[in-house]
């Protein structure tokens, strides 16, 4: 049956929300403010002070741990070495430390990434097989990069007039977690944060290739890896933006700059490499994984066998919190699922409200590590068991309390005591191989 065009109903326009209309992309930062020069030798002296403040904390409290917790006569006057450094090789360390001797076996050992062992396994080579001390020293070193990166990150986003006092406060911020002890131990959560905060920073200032690198690293070091892909991506988006302005521009003007879309692609690709460069961690970790056993899931079904299991943050966060309201109270299983419940949904609400403001390529970053954490919760009634761990690698929170407190200055000397007290109680708890991993 013919139907008159005439008599059509007619579609009302679709209309955005009011909030919506006009919404753009936040446009390129131009290059030479993403490359403007940064106080290299002053960002890495506030970075050391701060470590080494922190490593001589940890170091007295680990040796006045016997006096502290009364397990140890006061005459005893002779503290052997070997004793003081073990105590920080417990839980994962020791599985490390078995990783880099022996290799992965057993195959349940596939979820622990191959960086941090093939480190540890390269210094016995430089001092000898004290595989402990090795560890120790990775580990540390890896501390000292976290504190160089988050200073520079904190320079790199900080405004010109308050980059000194932004910077000294995140790192005091960063060296007072509770959980911060960490990349004190045979860990990993130190390397890790270095290595994500240098990929992002040259990601930021448009160094590519550093950023694949330190990416390509990183994905080694810890099962995260991934959340460092939307980031990457996002930086890598606006530098192609900002190239095919200007090459348009420079065409309105007469200066060549015909075919601004394909010499944008051109010059943005080395990019790719830094967006690809967490995948590529994976996957050749997962083919090795696959020629040794046979499998190149190895690593999801090494979950499997750690009580991992997969849902959706969406399920996993509601179901965590109904766990814990229905832990008894008081109990020490209370305050080990609130030490991990914690700082991920505290993470997530700041990552939230800071999110209008802040940069996009840190919302994005705490986006995915938070829906990793949140997405493989254990079958225990600590559903994100070791997330307060987890939390060490969301050093943006420290970037926003940074900013926020630059006109709260009597609020950081309160954040601090109460930061570094918890810390020595958690601390002290894991030197008497306490159950917290």
């Amino acid at each position: 049956m013919a139907v008159n065009t005439q008599q059509r109903m007619r579609l009302p326009a679709l209309q955005l929300p009011s909030r919506l209309r006009g919404w753009r992309l936040p446009a390129p930062i131009p290059l030479a403010e993403a490359q403007r020069p940064l106080p290299w030798r002053w960002l890495w002296l506030q970075a050391l002070s701060v470590w080494f403040a922190s490593r001589a904390a940890f170091a007295v409290l680990t040796l006045y741990y016997p006096l502290v917790t009364g397990t140890e006569s006061p005459k005893i006057k002779t503290v052997a070495l070997a004793s003081i450094i073990q105590r920080w090789t417990y839980w994962d360390g020791a599985i490390y430390i078995h990783i880099a001797q022996s290799g992965y076996t057993p195959p349940e050992y596939s979820v622990y990434f191959p960086l941090y062992p093939a480190l540890i396994r390269f210094s016995t080579f430089i001092i000898g097989p004290h595989w402990a001390t090795a560890a120790l020293l990775v580990s540390n070193l890896g501390a000292l990069l976290a504190y160089g990166g988050i200073a520079a990150l904190a320079a790199q986003f900080a405004s010109t007039d308050n980059t000194r006092k932004v910077v000294r406060t995140a790192l005091i911020l960063f060296a007072a977690y509770p959980l911060g002890f960490f990349t004190a131990a045979a860990y990993t959560d130190g390397i890790f944060v270095g290595l994500a905060a240098f990929a992002l920073l040259f990601a930021a200032r448009r160094r590519w290739w550093w950023a694949a690198a330190f990416a390509l690293l990183a994905g080694w070091s810890r099962p995260v890896g991934p959340a460092l892909i939307l980031p990457l991506a996002w930086e890598a988006l606006q530098y192609y933006r900002y190239h095919r302005a200007a090459r348009a521009e420079a065409g309105k003007r007469g200066e060549g700059g015909e075919g601004s879309v394909q010499r944008a692609l051109r010059t943005a690709a080395p990019a790719l490499a830094a967006i690809c460069a967490p995948i590529l961690s994976v996957v050749t970790f997962s083919a090795y994984l696959w020629r040794r056993y046979g499998d190149p899931l190895m690593i999801v079904h090494a979950e499997h066998h750690w009580a991992h299991f997969s849902m959706s943050p969406i399920l996993s966060i509601p179901v965590a919190i109904f766990a814990f309201a229905h832990v008894a109270i008081n109990s020490p299983l209370q305050f080990r699922v609130l030490l991990d419940l914690a700082p991920v949904i505290g993470a997530l609400v700041i990552t939230l409200v800071a999110a209008r403001r802040a940069p996009l390529v840190l919302t994005l970053y705490m986006l995915g590590l938070l829906y990793i954490v949140t997405s493989e919760p254990i079958d225990f009634t600590d559903l994100f068991i070791s997330g307060g761990r987890y939390m060490i690698a969301a050093f943006p929170v420290v970037l926003y309390f940074a900013h926020w407190l630059r006109r709260a200055d009597w609020l950081l000397p309160t954040l601090c005591v109460c930061g570094v007290a918890l810390q020595a109680v958690v601390t002290i708890y894991f030197l008497g191989h306490g159950w917290i991993v």
